[in-house]
């Protein structure tokens, strides 16, 4: 790291953590005395997803639990369970569901949370509807002063999941400005927040559940190499720290690992060149000729090392990945492949008219080589790594991979013309359906392979309306892989799953992170589920 550059988040953490004694030195005048510990420095990475807001896309991840209630959350096993919503009841037919509320709720203004509160929020949601789809719901009723009536137009097997990530805001107090002094009935609350930099959160006083033992929390908005010079300078309790960083050794801390269903893959346009789509409801250019061939994404799919990707791009951190649900109870086992098969990646190509006529090393298909851009975020090592490892093992295919490193910005314009370091992974099925349905195709960016198939279609549309989630499952499962048809590597294979990302970080080692339920997509807040149940021992 540049000398300038240090000095530089030296001085941020300076600023950042004020003059009292923070990270491995402990907040007590008796270092033995564990009790005093209340403040935690955590540099655990830069994204910062809807600045609290939850029409800004906040609750889509863990953070939710830092600063907001929802109706419902899960808890260590993935199990549904109540939250604002003492319990709930599903009608017979799905269409009614029935949450009587809490009533020691209240705001970090002291101001109770009420039954209009749940209203106002949702209703505002599904006016918007961008970050939360909640189309399907019909209307939204309170029942004896304080319990949340809502009626849906159809099931919708994944409501259950969504009721969990969108964090209740105040009626009174909610506005376009609300990012900038976000009051919500979480065990913390924002109290600083300076863009690019820092986020320091406090004890909500009226917190309701668990008493958290950190009153204070200060987020450190840090590239990896600057958190792992924090953690080095004993300025900061837990970092988070890519694989390429997990052999370092910090004195007072440990690496922990936790599992993640973080999955990472190929996304590769369906269709030929000359389209037009949509992203982010920009118009964009569409299709790519190569990897529109079903012989290119299936050969990949079975080609692709995955034991060696993963101990290149991983160092070993991590699991093979054959699908964004492995392991989940939707997750179709059928679809796990001998991988890594060069001769059977090789036969298919050839059984597809791919065929290298010049020597080149390249296949080529009526005058077509064989070869196609594939976009990563340059400011993600991980996917860097990973994209670097892939290209080098289709070579031996037969297949030639130009890799250009972009922003998400960059991406998002152009990744529908070429191949895109992809990534997802969610407690719940829904990114099933976001990223396969032609219904999406336009849609935020949504189905950026602009992938059709009617069956899978349908069997997706029987998934989300199916109204229990042992029936929602079966089309999950189907919808990958039927015995003749899916979205899956073995089927249509519009994205090659290729790893799922363990989750590292350095923390201190009297830092206890309780039980971690498996993690999520996005390590910058995967590990927040079960703030309340950290503790600091000797």
């Amino acid at each position: 790291m540049p000398v300038f550059a240090y000095l530089l988040i030296m001085l941020l953490l300076v600023t950042a953590c004020s003059s009292e004694p923070t990270g491995h030195e402990n907040a007590s005048a008796d270092p033995n005395d564990s009790t005093v510990k209340e403040e935690l420095v955590l540099a655990v990475g830069k994204v910062d997803i809807g600045m609290f807001d939850p029409k800004k896309g906040w609750g889509t991840h863990a953070q939710i639990r830092l600063t907001h209630s929802s109706l419902l959350t899960i808890d260590s096993e993935l199990n549904f369970i109540g939250d604002l919503a003492k319990s709930y009841s599903v009608s017979a037919d799905g269409l009614t569901w029935t949450f009587p509320l809490r009533e020691d709720v209240k705001f970090s203004n002291g101001e109770s949370v009420t039954a209009e509160d749940v209203k106002f929020t949702y209703e505002m949601l599904k006016e918007d509807g961008i970050k939360f789809d909640l189309s399907f719901v019909k209307s939204i009723e309170i029942a004896d002063g304080n319990t949340i009536v809502i009626h849906l137009n159809e099931p919708r097997s994944t409501f259950v999941s969504q009721l969990t990530e969108i964090g209740i805001v105040p009626k009174a107090h909610y506005n376009d400005q609300y990012s900038d002094n976000p009051i919500g009935s979480g065990p913390y609350k924002v109290v600083q927040y300076n863009d690019g930099q820092q986020i320091i959160m406090e004890y909500n006083p009226y917190w309701y559940g668990t008493k958290p033992q950190f009153k204070k929390l200060t987020f450190l908005l840090l590239e990896e190499d600057g958190a792992l010079a924090a953690a080095k300078a004993g300025q900061a309790d837990i970092v988070y720290v890519p694989p390429t960083f997990a052999e370092q050794q910090v004195p007072g801390m440990t690496l922990r690992t936790f599992e993640s269903i973080d999955s990472r893959g190929i996304m590769l346009p369906t269709v030929p060149s000359g389209g037009k789509g949509k992203t982010n409801d920009k118009e964009v250019e569409a299709g790519n000729d190569v990897t529109s061939d079903l012989a290119i994404r299936q050969a990949l799919n079975i080609g692709l090392d995955r034991q060696k990707l993963l101990d290149v791009a991983l160092d070993g951190y991590g699991q093979k990945a054959y699908c964004l649900c492995d392991n989940m109870p939707w997750f179709n086992e059928e679809t796990v492949v001998e991988d890594g098969d060069i001769e059977a990646a090789k036969q298919i190509l050839a059984r597809g008219g791919w065929s290298d006529a010049d020597q080149d090393g390249i296949v080529e298909k009526d005058g077509l080589k064989a070869e196609f851009d594939m976009f990563y975020s340059s400011s993600d090592q991980l996917r860097t790594d990973l994209s670097l490892a892939v290209a080098d093992q289709v070579r031996e295919l037969g297949i030639k991979i130009n890799l250009i490193g972009a922003t998400w910005d960059e991406i998002y314009v152009k990744g529908k013309t070429a191949a895109v370091a992809w990534g997802g992974g969610r407690h719940h099925p829904h990114q099933l359906y976001t990223m396969n349905s032609s219904k999406v195709i336009d849609t935020g960016y949504n189905n950026m392979s602009n992938y059709r198939n009617a069956k899978v279609d349908e069997y997706l549309d029987h998934a989300l309306t199916a109204t229990t989630q042992e029936e929602a499952n079966k089309y999950w499962k189907l919808a990958q892989w039927d015995g003749q048809t899916g979205f899956s590597g073995i089927g249509d294979a519009p994205i090659v799953w290729l790893l799922r990302v363990d989750h590292l970080y350095l923390a201190d080692e009297k830092l206890d992170l309780g039980k971690q339920p498996i993690h999520s997509h996005g390590h910058e807040w995967a590990l927040f589920g079960n703030i309340t149940e950290w503790t600091w021992g000797d």
